[in-house]
């Protein structure tokens, strides 16, 4: 078995999360500016495994019969624990190439259930299916989680977007949710009423978004945080993002869990005052790279 690799990318959720987990709804897109690479290697001793790799091997085990013995190794530079699905990523690439190299063919979502089945029945990761949702089809998504459905939206109708990175990484994406589902999984009112209300939520991003209304996609963005803060402790690095890029004009919601914001101009300003106060702080602002780089 020749040494062969495969690959996943990093998201971004422009609205719905956390509700992805609840069974609500969402929009989402796949970046490229980063990547997370999964090679298989007979050299590569199991014992050298990360946890991540180890658990999609015995995944990819109960869907394929591995007769050789192999290694898993990895490369990736997505920031770590920046709310980016850097981990999901790594599964994903594990299973793809795992695949590749036995000949099973996944679809797009045996490959996103079954990286979520690594990370929430082997790595007990609290997590929802939007990240996988989103790097199984590399496209810009609408997605219901209830009723496991999805568009695919033309990802030339994103405007102009930032991400902020903070110099901290943030919390593990399973200890942030921990608390509020425990709270759903005791029937709390108030998380229902908070998940339920991002259903409008999103679908009234979509209608603005499709329609080029950037100042009420805005609004929602800044509507998603707010929501998100009724029910999570939000991290200080977090939060001074988020009051960084409201100073400069942009609506802020986080692209994940935590560790990076997602920003959106609101109005004719530019980027330079946000980006020239954001680097003294030691906070990275890249421009997310929408399109893959043809060869």
């Amino acid at each position: 078995m020749k040494q062969s690799f495969a690959t996943a990318q990093p998201r971004v959720s422009l609205l719905g999360n956390p509700s992805d987990i609840y069974g609500g709804f969402g929009l989402g897109f796949p970046i490229w500016n980063w990547q997370a690479k999964v090679f298989l290697d007979t050299s590569v001793s199991t014992s050298e495994e990360i946890p991540l790799l180890k658990a999609a091997r015995k995944v990819f085990s109960q869907h394929h019969i591995v007769k050789k013995q192999f290694g898993l190794r990895f490369i990736s530079d997505i920031p770590i624990q920046a709310g980016l699905a850097g981990s999901s990523a790594l599964v994903m690439a594990a299973l793809r190439v795992m695949g590749e190299a036995y000949g099973f063919q996944w679809t797009w979502k045996s490959l996103a259930d079954a990286t979520l089945t690594v990370e929430q029945r082997h790595l007990g990761i609290i997590a929802g299916p939007m990240d996988r949702w989103i790097q199984a089809q590399e496209e810009f998504l609408w997605m219901d989680f209830s009723g496991e459905k999805t568009e695919v939206l033309p990802i030339k109708t994103l405007p102009s977007l930032k991400i902020l990175i903070s110099p901290k990484p943030g919390r593990p994406s399973g200890s942030v949710h921990a608390p509020i589902m425990e709270r759903w999984s005791s029937g709390d009112n108030e998380v229902k009423k908070v998940m339920d209300s991002y259903k409008p939520l999103v679908e009234q991003g979509r209608i603005a978004l499709l329609a080029g209304d950037i100042s009420k996609l805005a609004e929602c963005i800044d509507r998603n945080f707010e929501l998100r803060a009724s029910l999570f402790t939000i991290h200080e690095e977090d939060q001074a993002m988020i009051d960084l890029c409201r100073r400069h004009g942009s609506a802020a919601k986080l692209c994940g869990s935590g560790g990076a914001v997602l920003a959106l101009m609101k109005g004719k300003d530019e980027w330079t005052a946000l980006e020239e106060e954001a680097k003294k702080k030691g906070i990275k602002v890249v421009e997310p790279q929408l399109f893959k780089e043809v060869p």
